[in-house]
């Protein structure tokens, strides 16, 4: 069949050719059925060679696929010694680690111990003031106390000269230069002075030490403390006194929190304390005004009236104008008029002396208002906290202390003010009556 199809296209093919060529010859049919034969022939045997390379890399295919299920078998072989190998290996390292252990004995415990010891140490010397002298003294207590195994010689030679280093240069003074961070924020070299292992100092001033860094303490001590720390920096040998802190510095950092007294008397006035603050301004001014009056105005010009004649505008001149009024009266006229005159200057000499007193008075009564106020306030924390946090009571404690003072402190100036304003007064009033009495002795005589 197929050579009759291949017979046929042939024949085409030559009709067409004829057709379009008329100077090409005819072919036989012998001819013709020869070349398509060839070619057949030719065809065939590309599609073998093709056939038998297919063939020959399917074979290459199966031998790659072979080789590979080999090699996965040995590597599989060579996982199960390894496996077994591993095995044996942690059984014979479980083995040994508890043959150290056996063999270790005490020096197990020691290892302990030493890490512990450093844990205990670390902290001390970080906040120690010789490591500001020396820093990076913690390096070694730090690798003790991360080592996972047992510390060597020459660690635990260093650990035992740092806490012999530590313990010596606590009765040791040195000076040296090191960074400070002053009251700004600003860093600059200063020499510093270690007293033991108590305070720094860097001339009259005292330094803290705080995180690795030498600071400026931001409030400093009083200023006696300062002047002796300044006698001591300036004293060339022999020995010299110095308020040292004990707490190595925790003292020193509490003055920054420490409030003056009139901090305390500004903070805790509370209503008590206000009001006696007012009250002290009202008494205040009263005895100054008084104090002016009867010593500038009134008491001198009562002491020159008392050297002329003439009537004035003062207590004194207006007795003798009573007394020049009525000087034609009977006796007993006008001694009630005189004593009339001198009870009608009475009120304005002692205008206001009664108040000061009263306001005196008053002090220390708000303040043990005030006083009664904190304590009650005392108990409520009790009732409710308990007196486990003593913290926790301070602010009624202050208020009931603070409004005592506040009252103390109204009442001495203002009862000093009112004996001396008093006294002024009755002074005047006594100059008043003697005044009265000699013109009615005057009025006698010159009538008898």
């Amino acid at each position: 069949m197929r050579n009759v199809l291949a017979l046929s296209l042939a024949g085409v093919l030559a009709f067409s050719v004829s057709a379009v060529s008329n100077a090409a010859e005819s072919l036989s049919h012998s001819d013709l059925l020869k070349k398509v034969r060839d070619k057949e022939r030719i065809q065939e045997q590309v599609n073998n060679q093709r056939v038998q390379t297919f063939q020959r890399q399917k074979n290459r295919q199966a031998d790659l696929l072979a080789d590979a299920k080999a090699k996965l078998a040995a590597e599989e072989a060579k996982s199960e010694r390894l496996k077994a190998s591993f095995d044996e290996n942690e059984k014979q390292l479980t083995q040994i680690a508890e043959d150290l252990r056996i063999k270790q004995g005490n020096l197990g415990e020691l290892f302990g111990v030493v890490r512990q010891a450093a844990n205990s140490l670390s902290g001390d010397i970080s906040s120690s003031l010789v490591s500001a002298q020396y820093p990076g003294r913690g390096a070694l207590l730090d690798k003790l106390i991360e080592a996972e195994e047992l510390p060597k010689m020459d660690d635990l030679r260093g650990f035992y000269v740092l806490m012999l280093q530590e313990l010596s240069e606590q009765g040791n003074t040195a000076s040296f230069a090191a960074d400070v961070v002053n009251e700004e924020g600003r860093t600059e070299t200063q020499t510093v002075e270690r007293i033991g292992t108590f305070n720094l100092l860097s001339g009259n001033d005292y330094l803290i030490f705080d995180k690795g860094q030498i600071k400026t303490l931001q409030v400093q001590p009083s200023a006696e403390v300062r002047d002796l720390a300044a006698d001591y920096e300036s004293a060339a040998s022999g020995y010299a006194g110095l308020y040292i802190d004990p707490t190595k510095g925790g003292i020193l950092q509490l003055e920054k929190l420490k409030m003056s007294l009139a901090d305390r008397l500004w903070k805790f006035k509370g209503f008590a304390g206000s009001t006696v603050m007012i009250l002290l301004a009202i008494g205040l001014l009263i005895a100054l005004e008084r104090l002016f009056t009867l010593y500038m105005v009134t008491g001198p010009k009562v002491a020159s009236q008392k050297k002329s004649s003439t009537p004035g505008n003062n207590p004194l001149g207006r007795v003798m104008k009573v007394y020049l009024a009525n000087k034609d009266e009977d006796v007993e006229n006008l001694e009630l008029k005189l004593d009339e005159a001198v009870l009608k200057e009475t009120p304005k000499i002692e205008r206001g002396i009664n108040l000061i007193k009263v306001i005196a008075a008053l002090g220390p009564l708000l303040g043990l208002l005030g006083t009664v106020v904190g304590m009650i306030e005392v108990f409520q924390s009790i009732t409710l906290h308990g007196t486990g946090d003593p913290r926790l009571m301070a602010d009624g404690i202050s208020q009931a202390l603070v409004t005592t003072v506040w009252g103390l402190l109204a009442a001495i100036p203002l009862t000093f003010l009112h004996a001396v304003v008093a006294g002024k007064s009755k002074s005047i009033i006594h100059v008043l009556e003697e005044q009265s009495t000699g013109l009615m002795a005057q009025h006698d005589e010159n009538n008898a």
